[in-house]
């Protein structure tokens, strides 16, 4: 795959209408509202917070990178996510605190980091927080440095699996306050990808689908 190639036919994608929740909802654990009627119902007022989906080029593949959280990380202990954070005064722009959030997790320079566009926020009901995912590309791989404090394991994944139903299932999680959620899930690297993290994982999925498949 020519990366160059990908890239710029992703970066025009990421100008156009987004397919938002109709293909976040593909991945959405039972009984999850819409950012509608979470509004409707809670009145809620959500805190913000960004992450990033970092592309890069290795091994002639598209990769991105996952990070495991530790098992004494509260209510979101050993689930799989992109590194981010929530947004803090000093932080220019929620663009700003993807990086910065990138940074303090895995390494990643914001100088390495070229920010190509955005996906469609999501509410994430457990912690009051409207996250906003980025994309940003590294033109060679990165050189990582983990954040043992945040950050258990960091999981380089090849994009073009996502793709793939095979990787998919439905199973029963436990959520941050205890309770047991149906939820579909990517299963990589023997780690079940499910909630938010997938939801996100599924717009990005619908919007790389055509552009793995046509190259």
């Amino acid at each position: 795959m020519d990366f160059e190639n990908f890239i710029q036919q992703l970066a025009h994608y990421l100008t156009q209408p987004l397919p938002g929740e109709a293909a976040q909802f593909k991945m959405a654990p039972a009984r999850r509202l819409t950012f509608k009627e979470y509004y409707e119902e809670g009145k809620i007022n959500p805190k913000q917070s960004a992450v990033l989906i970092c592309l890069y080029p290795y091994q002639d593949f598209v990769y991105t990178v996952l990070t495991l959280r530790p098992s004494e990380f509260g209510i979101h202990s050993d689930q799989v996510s992109f590194p981010g954070g929530r947004f803090e005064e000093a932080d220019e722009s929620l663009q700003a605190t993807a990086l910065r959030e990138t940074y303090e997790e895995i390494g990643i320079e914001s100088s390495e980091l070229n920010v190509i566009g955005k996906l469609t926020p999501i509410y994430i009901p457990v912690s009051n927080y409207l996250v906003h995912p980025f994309i940003a590309v590294s033109y060679s791989r990165p050189e990582f440095s983990l954040n043992q404090n945040e950050v258990k394991q960091i999981m380089e994944i090849e994009i073009s699996i996502f793709i793939k139903e095979e990787i998919k299932g439905f199973g029963i999680f436990i959520s941050g306050r205890k309770e047991k959620i149906d939820a579909p899930f990517y299963e990589v690297q023997q780690q079940k990808i499910w909630g938010a993290t997938a939801m996100i994982l599924s717009e990005f999925e619908f919007i790389i689908q055509p552009l793995l498949t046509s190259s």
